[in-house]
C-alpha cells in the first residue's frame, strides 16, 4: 500500500494560498494592523494556521473555532465577533479553494501506480482534504482515506500511521507514505513501521539519499520489491 499526505505533496497548497491572497488583500488589507505584501501576508498566515491547527488537532477545539481563532489574531487588535470571523475565512477559504491545483508530476505518477494500491493520510478537516481530492480529480485513485479529524489521531503521532496500516489490512512495514515534511511525515510514518519517503520539492537541506524524492517521478523506481509487485 502507498500512502501520500496531501497538502504541498499532491496539491499545491502554498500557490493557492498566495492565489487567494491577493483578493483577500484587496478587500481586507485597509483593517490590518498595518500594510502587508502578499509575501507576508503568506507567512503570517501560515504561521497562525499551524499555531490554531495544533489544538484543532489535538481535538481541544472545532475545525471552526481554530478557523475563527486564525482571523481574529490576523485581525488583532480590532475585535471580530462570530459572524464576522466567520464572513471574512469565508471569504479567503473560496479564493483559495479556487486556486487548489495538482503539481505537474501528481497525475503521471498516479496513473504509473494504476493496479497498486493507494491511499491517504493527512491531518486536517476531513471535510476539507476529501473535497480537495474531488475537486483536483484525483478522489477515484485511492481506495483508502485517513484524515486526523476521522481517525482521532494526527501527523505525528504513531496511531494515525498504525490506524491507516490496520484499515488496509496490511502490515506496517508493506507500507510507504510519501510527505512533504521531514518531521511530521517522513520520520513519524518510520517510526510506526512504514518506510516514509521526504518528498524534498524545495531541496531542503539533505538526508540519507534511498530515503529522499526531489519529484513524485522518481518514486516508482524507490519501491521497495515486495510493494511494487
Amino acid at each position: 500500500m502507498i500512502f501520500f499526505d496531501i497538502d504541498n505533496t499532491l496539491i499545491d497548497q502554498r500557490r493557492a494560498e498566495a492565489a487567494a491572497a491577493a483578493p483577500f488583500l484587496q478587500r481586507y488589507g485597509a483593517s490590518l494592523e498595518r500594510p502587508v505584501s502578499v509575501e507576508t501576508f503568506c507567512r503570517c498566515w501560515r504561521r497562525l494556521r499551524d499555531k490554531h491547527a495544533r489544538e484543532f488537532l489535538s481535538g481541544r477545539i472545532s475545525a471552526v473555532e481554530q478557523r475563527r481563532r486564525r482571523v481574529r489574531e490576523l485581525f488583532s487588535p480590532r475585535p471580530l465577533g462570530d459572524a464576522e470571523a466567520d464572513q471574512v475565512y469565508d471569504f479567503f477559504d473560496r479564493h483559495y479553494r479556487a486556486a487548489w491545483i495538482l503539481y505537474d508530476d501528481v497525475l503521471p505518477c498516479l496513473r504509473a501506480l494504476a493496479g497498486l494500491p493507494l491511499g491517504i493520510i493527512s491531518n486536517g478537516s476531513a471535510a476539507q482534504q476529501r473535497a480537495k481530492l474531488r475537486a483536483t480529480g484525483i478522489e477515484n485513485f485511492f481506495s483508502l482515506v485517513v484524515v486526523s479529524e476521522e481517525a482521532g489521531a494526527a501527523k505525528p503521532r504513531r496511531r494515525i500511521f498504525v490506524e491507516a496500516c490496520r484499515r488496509a489490512g496490511k502490515p506496517s512495514a508493506e507500507c510507504i507514505y510519501v510527505g512533504d515534511r521531514f518531521e511530521v511525515d517522513a520520520l513519524a510514518s518510520r517510526a510506526a513501521g512504514m518506510h516514509g519517503l521526504w518528498l524534498n520539492r524545495q531541496s531542503r537541506c539533505s538526508m540519507p539519499r534511498a530515503r529522499v524524492l526531489k519529484s513524485l517521478d522518481e518514486l516508482i523506481a524507490r519501491l521497495p520489491q515486495r510493494i511494487a509487485a
